[in-house]
């Protein structure tokens, strides 16, 4: 009999957390190990994607809540929603690059999606990604986020270490 694989278990993140929500969106987003996944921006920003002290803050906002999804107590994903008005965004989505690919995003898309609807009833839940980033889009669509034409520029001025700047970030959003 071979034994069953560990559960992802999900939970709210809580100030403790911060060192270790910040580390993994680093690592899922900029620099050598982010390159091995297949969600990174390594080859179009560096730099660090964001610090503690904007996670603490985020965490200790009653609006927004971090989504860490967990296996045997060790963080393997996490993303952010909040509160935005009628509906929620979502974002940060960051999964560990060595878990990638084995459906660990699909269930917490779907975690922060119940979340989302549980904590503030929102209508939607809204995203925005660079609009280079043709598979993970696709990944989006495929389950259910439609682009809504909206558009924004990139904010170059805050993220600073583009490695090009053709790009923006489009829309994309799903009912719930």
């Amino acid at each position: 009999m071979s034994a069953r694989p560990a559960e992802l278990l999900f939970r709210y993140a809580v100030a403790a957390d911060t060192p270790a929500v910040a580390a993994l969106i680093e690592r899922a987003y900029r620099g050598p190990e982010a390159a091995k996944g297949w969600t990174n921006e390594a080859n179009l920003l560096t730099g660090p994607r964001t610090d503690e002290s904007e996670i603490a803050g985020l965490i200790a906002d009653p609006e927004s809540r971090f989504v860490l999804g967990e296996i045997g107590g060790d963080l393997r994903c996490c993303a952010l929603v909040q509160k935005d008005g009628e509906n929620a965004y979502f974002g940060m989505f960051s999964v560990d690059p060595g878990a990638q690919a084995q459906g660990m995003g699909k269930k917490l898309l779907a975690a922060c999606e119940k979340a989302a609807r549980a904590e503030w009833k929102s209508r939607a839940l809204e995203m925005v990604v660079i609009n280079l980033r043709d598979d993970l889009i696709a990944w989006y669509e495929r389950r259910g986020y439609s682009r809504t034409g909206n558009r924004e520029p990139f904010p170059f001025d805050e993220a600073p270490g583009a490695l090009r700047r053709d790009f923006d970030l489009i829309e994309l959003k799903k009912p719930l």
